[in-house]
């Protein structure tokens, strides 16, 4: 990507970045590889991302991400994406602040897919087809994913500018006429050959980030390692984590890391922690993964691109969203196996079963694992040519 736009006058992109991290991580690289490539970029993010541009040369308009008297009003049983409808919320109204009062004329526009553009478009009056959206896995889904409970966050700001943004979840999945920014390839996508001429595959992004020294874990050389997470988002799941210990504990078969999530009180959860676990809130994923023999994940994708990378034997348990159709497309192509919840009740049996299986199966998994990283380093090595083609 070191090649450089000849242009007497570097155009203008304007970037709303994606406001949770799977969606925020999947545009570093891009905002950097258009930097490369000559392009003037200003990123719209929110100060829990801002740090992580430093290290790039772009101007950033950092706003606010807290919503936490919202928060404080929520009932503990509030689904995961309450609080975040309020944050995209509030990041919508400030994206359209943003640029209502900004005089600069961009030549571009690239807005993470939570972004309803059709409907903020009605007040921003930009020219489609200047716009591209960023989309972190599919445009496609075998699962129904609107959900009306996501409107409550959204209601201050269709309000107040007199429209009707919908459900963010469901823009995933919402035919659109926008140029598409898909971070996957076509051989990974859910029915590629419905996809059209708007979809642009360029592959994932897999965030190598500084080693982080505070992380204590040391691998048992006796033993397999299995890591359990199921993300920043949906990992408030005290019933799987509680079958996983009493599939594993005390086992002298298995050393277990398991991270439980910001939401979860660790001390406070779990009473007794067996020998052979450690559990905490957060762990540097890719840190760890080259070191793991099989990863439970809940399926999300950037997390299961970072699985299929590191070769680990992947068990994927999706939560919601596009994570059923990730797993299913995973174990179409044989590189790992799938337990939706929706089908079976996934009691410790059947979480120990899926951990032996996938071990004892790694080696047949290599086949399809490779062809799917191939695809991606495929679709990657297309991006320059993309890039010039839709910022023309």
């Amino acid at each position: 990507m070191s090649e450089t736009i000849k242009a007497a006058v570097p155009k203008k992109i304007f970037v709303a970045n994606g406001v949770l991290h799977g969606h925020f991580t999947g545009s570093v690289e891009i905002v950097r590889e258009l930097i490369d490539l000559g392009y003037d970029i200003t990123c719209c993010v929110t100060d829990e991302f801002a740090d992580r541009l430093n290290d790039i040369s772009c101007k950033k308009i950092v706003y606010s991400s807290d919503v936490s008297e919202v928060a404080k009003r929520l009932p503990p049983y509030a689904p995961p994406f309450a609080i975040n409808s309020f944050l995209v919320g509030k990041a919508t109204y400030m994206v359209m602040e943003t640029l209502l009062h900004d005089n600069t004329d961009y030549d571009y526009y690239i807005f993470d897919v939570f972004f309803d553009i059709a409907e903020m478009n009605k007040v921003l009056k930009i020219d489609p087809a200047k716009i591209s959206i960023l989309y972190p896995s599919f445009v496609l889904t075998d699962e129904n994913q609107c959900d009306n409970a996501r409107l409550i966050g959204l209601q201050w700001t269709s309000q107040y500018y007199r429209i009707n943004l919908h459900d963010f979840v469901g823009l995933i999945f919402t035919p659109n006429n926008f140029k598409k920014l898909i971070l996957t390839s076509k051989f990974f996508h859910l029915r590629p050959e419905d996809t059209d001429e708007t979809c642009y595959f360029i592959g994932p992004h897999i965030e190598q980030r500084v080693a982080d020294s505070s992380f204590d874990f040391k691998k048992d050389p006796n033993k397999k390692l299995v890591f359990i997470s199921l993300g920043t988002i949906f990992g408030k799941d005290l019933s799987f984590y509680n079958n996983c210990i009493e599939a594993f504990k005390d086992s002298d078969e298995y050393q277990i890391i398991m991270s439980v999530g910001k939401f979860v009180d660790i001390a406070q959860t779990f009473k007794e922690i067996p020998d052979n676990f450690s559990i905490y809130n957060y762990v540097p994923q890719t840190q760890l993964l080259p070191e793991v023999d099989v990863f439970i994940t809940h399926a999300g994708f950037n997390s299961t691109s970072e699985g299929l990378a590191s070769n680990a034997s992947l068990v994927m348990v999706p939560q919601a969203v596009d994570q059923f159709d990730v797993a299913k497309v995973v174990q179409k192509l044989n590189a790992g196996i799938a337990l939706n919840k929706h089908e079976m009740n996934i009691t410790a049996d059947i979480i120990k079963k899926a951990v032996s299986d996938a071990y004892d199966n790694r080696d047949s998994f290599k086949a399809g694992t490779k062809a799917i990283i191939d695809s991606f380093k495929e679709a990657r090595s297309n991006r320059t040519a993309i890039y010039k083609e839709i910022f023309a």
